[in-house]
């Protein structure tokens, strides 16, 4: 009788408690469930900051590489620009000094040019150039050796005047001559850049001594036998001296006028 009492309390006891256990395993599976929500809600939060990282990290990497572009590129713009400025003023400074222009001074007689000239014509404009400035110094020099002859006359008293003029001119002439064509370049030169049509410039200049000149055609009047008891060569030289003196002197003041 009490072991029937015995497994009645026990059956009564498990109806009881029958309702508690299914609801306990309700709520851990439900606990589970959500646990199982949040972990999936956090590894998708997880993802998408990841995801959110390497998309900031590409666009700051990009953005990097812009600015490096646009710094590289402004560099270069302001390198082509000091380039064209140096350029230009290279270009203004070559015509404006001129270089290998010299005047006369009280030591030289000069000639000086410029031509312009295209590439394939380079090898053949310095010798043209040369001739040109020769030609301009012969005529330079003929015309103030006129003007000594002209001074020395002035200062001698002869009855055979014109006979002595014409040969003293005329050997005069031909040393000049020959001096200027044994002249070299005294300097050369070629500009950097081309102008708009694509040509260079060559500048170049020569000169002859004034005292040379003095000497040689001094000397050689003093030997020429016709002249030789006539020939007053310390009144030649006085007035070949007095003559380029003066002309430099007056080519000084012209100078300081402008």
């Amino acid at each position: 009788m009490k072991k029937i009492t015995l497994l009645g309390a026990l059956a009564l006891s498990f109806l009881l408690c029958a309702p508690t256990m299914a609801q306990s395993r309700k709520d851990k599976k439900a606990a589970k469930k959500a646990q199982w929500e949040m972990e999936q809600e956090y590894k998708r939060k997880e993802a998408e900051m990841i995801y959110q990282m390497r998309l900031d990290s590409i666009k700051a990497a990009q953005e990097e590489r812009d600015a490096a572009k646009a710094e590289a590129k402004r560099k270069a713009e302001e390198q082509a620009k000091r380039e064209a400025e140096e350029e230009a003023y290279m270009k203004q400074t070559a015509v404006r000094e001129k270089p290998c222009q010299i005047y006369d001074d009280d030591e030289w007689f000069v000639a000086s040019g410029s031509v312009q000239f295209l590439p394939k014509d380079q090898k053949l404009k310095p010798s043209s150039l040369l001739r040109s400035l020769k030609r301009q110094l012969f005529d330079k020099l003929s015309g103030k050796y006129q003007q000594v002859t002209d001074d020395y006359f002035d200062q001698m008293d002869t009855e055979e005047g014109a006979y002595e003029r014409e040969h003293i001119e005329s050997a005069g002439r031909q040393i000049i001559n020959q001096m200027v064509n044994e002249t070299r370049e005294n300097c050369r030169k070629e500009s950097s850049y081309p102008n708009s049509e694509g040509e260079y410039t060559m500048f170049m200049s020569i000169r002859i001594s004034k005292k040379e000149i003095i000497e040689k055609v001094a000397e050689t009047l003093s030997e020429e036998k016709e002249l030789k008891t006539r020939f007053n060569e310390k009144q030649f030289r006085e007035s070949a001296f007095k003559v380029f003196e003066e002309d430099n002197a007056k080519k000084y003041e012209e100078f300081k006028e402008q």
